[in-house]
Formats: C-alpha cells, sequence, structure tokens
C-alpha cells in the first residue's frame, strides 16, 4: 500500500500539486491524467524516492518513505518510464539482469536463481528471441516490454504478470 499524506510538490517557488492525499492498494488500476507540466512524473518520482516532497509524507507499506534504506526501497517499488530507452552495447538479456540489482550480493554478482529469474521474466513478456539483442536495434514497444521485464520486481510475478496483461490489452485495441 502507498499512502500520501498531505503531499505537496513543486521546483523552488512553482507548485505542481497541493496537500494531496490518497492510498493505493494491490489490485488497482490507478490512471494520472494532466496537462503536460502538471506534476504526473513528478509524483512518481517522489514516490519512487526520487524527487524530494516540499511538504507533507509518502508511506509505503506502513513507512516513511524517507526513511527506508535505497535496498528495502528498490525491493518494493519500481516502476517503468515512458521515455525511450535505448541501450547500445547492452544485449536486453544484460538490460533486464540490472533489474535483480538489489537482490545479489555485494558485488554484484547473479547467482543461478536470478538467471533463472531473468529468463522467465524475459519469456512473461513475450520477448525471449530479443534476450541477445541489443536495444538500439528495437522498435519502443519492444524496449518498453524489456523495461517491464527488468523494473517489474521479479520476485513480484503477480504484478509483473498485471504489467504483461495491459501491455496485450493495449495491443489488441488497435
Amino acid at each position: 500500500m502507498i499512502e500520501l499524506k498531505e503531499l505537496t510538490l513543486g521546483y523552488g517557488q512553482r507548485t505542481l500539486l497541493e496537500m494531496v492525499n490518497a492510498r493505493m492498494t494491490g489490485g488497482q488500476l490507478i490512471a494520472l491524467l494532466g496537462r503536460n507540466g502538471a506534476g504526473k512524473s513528478t509524483l512518481l518520482r517522489a514516490m519512487m524516492g526520487l524527487e524530494k516532497p516540499q511538504s507533507g509524507e509518502i508511506i509505503l507499506q506502513g513507512k516513511k518513505i524517507t526513511s527506508l534504506k535505497p535496498e528495502k526501497l528498490a525491493r518494493s517499488i519500481s516502476f517503468v518510464t515512458t521515455d525511450k530507452v535505448r541501450i547500445a552495447n547492452l544485449r536486453c538479456k544484460d538490460v533486464v539482469s540490472m533489474g535483480r540489482a538489489p537482490y545479489t550480493n555485494w558485488i554484484g554478482q547473479l547467482r543461478p536463481e536470478d538467471e533463472m529469474r531473468v529468463d522467465t521474466a524475459i519469456q512473461l513478456v513475450g520477448m525471449s528471441a530479443y534476450a541477445e539483442k541489443t536495444m538500439d536495434k528495437m522498435s519502443d514497444g519492444e524496449c518498453q516490454r524489456i523495461m517491464i521485464a527488468r523494473q517489474g520486481n521479479l520476485e513480484n510475478k503477480k504484478e509483473l504478470a498485471k504489467q504483461i496483461a495491459r501491455i496485450d490489452e493495449s495491443k489488441n485495441r488497435k
């Protein structure tokens, strides 16, 4: 569960969101709507601990996000941006492996279990044939699938499956 308590976000003197209260629980589909510059991405970044609120609190699973160590935060929440990501010289499998960083040892070495989770994530997003390819030779949608596999918090297969279902739904609406 993520809870926003009287959250105010902005940059300098410019306030984007003021005194926002919200509670989001598992299984909900939530849409953030607004014009460009309204604060949608800023809110997501704040919820990830990447932007500091001007005031208010963000509570993740009962704890203030500011009190969580980066490792705990990385194991608890992730998101995929709409940015076009093109990572040359790294195979898709390597990109997805980066999502295992919070679960590796101190030198970042993947265990056989991690390798298996990476392979499973790539398979779940329907990108097994791309595992050895680099993202600079792929479409935006294909890159997005790889990023979902990477950021899908591979420990949480249920959430990853939901994101994949959303991709498939949007693909079928054409």
